[in-house]
């Protein structure tokens, strides 16, 4: 099922499956001015906004353990291929949910609730809120994170151009770089500068994952240099992907990461999993980040 907001500004339109933004039209003196969001061709790429939980990337051999138990997941988790339930929704907002039950107890140990709500502003900002409550009777453990996909303008010449800026943070910012299977090889480089150039083989060696303290605030150009969005969050990771290509892709997805993938040959528990969130019985945590359309 579809949810509609919109304002003078924006029209956005949330699915309950996975309870993802899939479209967001961006108007000007009631005229449609731009789309936003990539519209999920999977010539590229399949989705557009999904949601990750209760894990952030892959798991080594794609399997989790816990107190001695194997549970095999894919990758991201399975949050973005289910069905929520719509809790409110207005003009301005929606908020869905969705609860842990006996098919999600095969796959991921604890019992849980998860609420996700997108509301919008009449200056152009999308701002998309998360909640975490565990309904069980022992610690849970789990990792959250968004994977929006941003258009990227067409140049001249008829391909696609933009460049990301990066900010917030301390610099040299920390980068970790895919190696094997999803998964993360060991230690860091230093990202040097603050600029990511668009380009053909940017993203040949995948995702730019950046790690505490990592930027807060990426700003998505065109290849003139002007502002197409502002994008915020306070996340302890990350990520700037595309599919790496002959060439490049119509959109970058900017990715805030409350976890991160494993690391390459990682076999212990999901609860000592690095960049893990933990949470006592009947306790919660909350997160969120914007966006602004310019």
């Amino acid at each position: 099922m579809e949810i509609v907001l919109k304002n003078d500004r924006l029209r956005v339109v949330v699915d309950t499956h996975g309870a993802e933004i899939t479209k967001v039209g961006l108007f000007a003196d009631g005229r449609a001015v731009k789309d936003c969001v990539w519209d999920g061709n999977p010539r590229w790429w399949k989705r557009h906004t999904p949601v990750l939980f209760p894990i952030v990337g892959a798991l080594w051999h794609g399997v989790m353990r816990h107190k001695g138990c194997e549970y095999a997941m894919g990758q991201h988790g399975f949050a973005r291929d289910s069905e929520f339930e719509v809790v409110a929704a207005t003009d301005d907002f929606v908020e869905m949910r969705l609860a842990s039950s006996e098919e999600t107890l095969k796959v991921y140990p604890f019992c849980f609730e998860l609420s996700m709500k997108h509301e919008i502003f009449a200056d152009g900002t999308i701002t998309t809120s998360w909640r975490v409550a565990n309904t069980g009777s022992e610690e849970m453990h789990f990792q959250i994170g968004g994977h929006p996909a941003y258009l990227l303008p067409v140049s001249e010449s008829g391909g696609y151009e933009g460049t990301v800026r990066l900010s917030g943070g301390k610099q040299p910012y920390r980068l970790t770089t895919i190696e094997a299977e999803g998964c993360v090889a060991q230690g860091y480089t230093a990202f040097e500068g603050d600029v990511i150039t668009i380009a053909p083989d940017t993203f040949a060696h995948d995702a730019f994952i950046f790690e505490t303290p990592c930027p807060d605030t990426v700003t998505l150009c065109d290849g003139t240099g002007k502002e197409l969005l502002v994008f915020r969050a306070d996340c302890p990771a990350l990520g700037i992907w595309a599919p790496g290509r002959d060439e490049i892709a119509p959109f970058v997805c900017i990715e805030p990461w409350w976890g991160r993938t494993d690391r390459v040959g990682y076999e212990g528990d999901i609860a000592d999993r690095e960049y893990m969130q933990h949470l006592a019985p009947s306790a919660s945590a909350t997160g969120c980040w914007s966006v602004t359309f310019k």
